[in-house]
Order: structure tokens, then C-alpha cells, then sequence
């Protein structure tokens, strides 16, 4: 499956965990309950841990469609499927999608970096900055990557463990009564659940880069697991922290839930919180990005990664000093959630169900 892919560039099975699990924990961690709030409330994280178990069947879907690429992603799929050129098309649409989820996580870091901490700092000024730093990770190749979502999964992990520090503030009470929502309700709350899981979808283009490709599977499946866990954990203590009423109207509920821990020889520990969170959402995006960038490249060869690259990065740039009112916020989160709901739980199965006709026609002409 990977037999055209040097062997300097693969990874262990195992690193597939740290990229399931660091593409999926981004800036979302630190906004995500008052939306999930706003269908099924207190009971919101009965939805995350529902959601979080279905992508289970989603990811058996993937490795599904990779096993009958030619090359084992998505990119040869389409080729083999379609054709070169309607093959290239769904390439380069699949390459828009990586690149505006991944603009979607750097304007949420710097609208973070800019409430937070320096606000007197110009948007395109954050986004020189941290483009500079995501070029620099991204041309060095996939297993720099691999090293920084491993570092952006074991530190985040030790930096959230401190919510901990606010067990004696909890009241188990505000989760209370169970039961008392709609299925409607609890429906409301997975639409809004959906951005929390996105990111592993990129395991359709770096699957090739995998070593013993059948051992990463089991390692999958404990990234997601491991997600939706985290996720339910933080839903469960952040309703248990907040009333209802007043986390609808909280845009950062994990940030103002730590701004109470202090220690003596630091004040103000949200600070120190946003910044190493840089590596939590660097993975995330230099994951898009790459995936977008060798799906381009996988279409039109004769173009340089790093000219791809350079293009999207400068888009990036273009976009935060231009783009800075709320509304584009909102606009530009909003695509990402349902281009990739749509990817998810339309195209996925759309290509699972091609691919098991597919496959069963082939082994029927084999037969015959």
C-alpha cells in the first residue's frame, strides 16, 4: 500500500494516534460548550460521547475506501474511480476544504491571542508570525509533523488535567434532571458536536505514510475513543461548573473556568494556557495543510509543494488582515461545519458504499 513512499518518510502504526487525536483537539476545546449547550443543556455531553462513538463506523469506512485505492488514499481512489481529470477536480475541491479548515483554526487561535492577551496587536501581525512558524513545520515533511502532533497531544493533555484544580467549585446538581430533552434536542447538540471531532478525515490522505498500515487501525479507534472521552469529560465538568443560563452567553467557557486557578508564583494561569495551546492547534492546522498541499501536488505534479504552499499561507495572511469583523469569524466556522459534516457523514459512506460495489464487481469478474 505504501511501496511508493521511501521508507525514511514513514512513521510507526502507532503515531497514527497522536495524528487522529491532535487533529482533533484544536481551538474548539476551548469554546465549544455553550453551543453544544444550546440543544440538549446539561445533558449536551450524552451527545458528544454518541457522536464520538459513531465515528468509529465512519473510520471503518475509511480504511475501507484505502484498502481498494490504488495507492492506499483517498487521492488515488478518485483517480482510479473518475479518471484524471474528474478525479483531479474532487482533488482539488477536497484540497479547499483542508485549506479553509485550516484557516478557520488559525483565525480562532489569533481571535483568542488578540481577547485574551494582546489586543492592540493587528490581526495580519499574529498571522505573519505564526505562518512563518507553520511554514517552517509543514516543508519539513510529514514526520515533522508526526513529532508535533506528538507534542501537541502530551502537552495539551498535561495542560488540561489542571481544570481538575477546580473539583471543590463543582455541583453535580446543575446536571440534573436526566432525561428531560428530545431527541430533536439532542440533535441540535451533535450538529454543533461535529467541529469538535474534525480533523482525523485527513487519515484519507497521510494513510501511505503509515508503516504496517493493518497494525494502525487499533490505534485509530483509540484516538477516537480518546477524543470523544476528553470531550465528554471537559462537557461534564464545564456544565457542572456553569448554570445553564449563563454558559449560553460564554464564548470561552474553558478559558473563564481556569481564570480562577492561581498559584504563588503565577496570577494569571490563562495566559500561560493560551500560549502553550499553540501546540495544540499547530498540528491541526499543519495537518490540513499538508493535506492540502500533496493533494494539489498529487493533481499537478509539476508544481512545487512549496510553492503551494507559500500560495496558501499568503492567502492566510490576506484573510486575517483583511477579514477581522465578527461576522467573517462566524462565516468562516460555519463553511467548515458543513463542508465537513457534509464530507463526514455524506461523502465517507457515499465513497464506502462505491467502494464495496465496486470491489464486489471486480471479484466477480475475477470468478467469471
Amino acid at each position: 500500500m505504501n511501496s511508493t513512499i521511501s521508507e525514511n518518510k514513514l512513521v510507526s502504526p502507532y503515531f497514527i494516534f497522536f495524528l487522529i487525536h491532535g487533529a482533533q483537539t484544536g481551538i474548539a476545546v476551548l469554546t465549544f460548550q455553550g453551543k453544544v449547550s444550546k440543544g440538549a443543556g446539561s445533558e449536551a455531553w450524552m451527545s458528544i460521547l454518541a457522536l464520538g462513538l459513531s465515528l468509529h463506523v465512519l473510520f471503518f469506512m475509511m480504511l475501507y475506501i484505502m484498502k481498494q485505492a490504488p495507492a492506499g488514499d483517498i487521492l488515488s481512489f478518485h483517480k482510479a474511480l473518475l479518471g484524471k481529470t474528474l478525479g483531479g477536480v474532487l482533488n482539488i475541491i477536497l484540497a479547499c476544504y483542508f485549506s479553509i479548515a485550516g484557516l478557520a483554526v488559525l483565525y480562532s487561535y489569533i481571535d483568542a491571542l488578540q481577547i485574551w492577551v494582546f489586543d492592540g496587536i493587528a490581526s495580519w501581525e499574529y498571522a505573519i508570525l505564526l505562518s512563518c512558524l507553520i511554514f517552517y513545520l509543514v516543508s519539513g515533511g510529514f514526520r515533522v509533523i508526526t513529532g508535533i502532533a506528538f507534542w501537541g497531544v502530551i502537552i495539551p493533555a498535561l495542560l488540561l488535567s489542571t481544570i481538575f484544580y477546580i473539583a471543590g467549585y463543582l455541583d453535580v446538581s446543575y446536571l440534573q434532571p436526566l432525561f428531560n430533552h428530545s431527541l430533536k434536542d439532542h440533535f441540535i447538540s451533535v450538529k454543533a458536536s461535529v467541529t469538535l471531532f474534525l480533523g482525523f478525515e485527513t487519515v484519507l490522505v497521510y494513510f501511505p505514510f503509515i508503516k504496517d498500515s493493518k497494525k494502525a487501525s487499533k490505534w485509530g479507534h483509540l484516538a477516537i475513543l480518546v477524543t470523544t472521552l476528553a470531550y465528554t469529560i471537559i462537557a461534564l465538568v464545564t456544565f457542572m461548573y456553569f448554570i445553564q443560563g449563563k454558559l449560553e452567553h460564554l464564548t470561552w467557557p474553558t478559558l473563564t473556568m481556569i481564570k480562577i486557578i492561581q498559584f504563588p508564583f503565577l496570577e494569571r494561569f490563562e495566559f500561560i494556557f493560551i500560549f502553550t495551546w499553540l501546540l495544540a492547534i499547530m498540528p491541526v492546522i499543519c495537518i490540513y495543510l499538508w493535506s492540502a498541499v500533496r493533494a494539489i501536488k498529487f493533481t499537478f505534479p509539476k508544481v512545487k509543494p512549496t510553492y503551494i504552499l507559500l500560495f496558501l499561507l499568503v492567502a492566510y495572511v490576506l484573510v486575517n488582515a483583511n477579514l477581522v469583523d465578527l461576522y467573517y469569524t462566524h462565516l468562516i466556522q460555519k463553511v467548515v461545519i458543513i463542508m465537513g459534516t457534509a464530507f463526514l457523514f455524506g461523502y465517507i459512506p457515499f465513497l464506502f458504499i462505491i467502494s464495496v460495489v465496486r470491489n464486489a464487481i471486480i471479484n466477480k469478474k475475477k470468478n467469471t
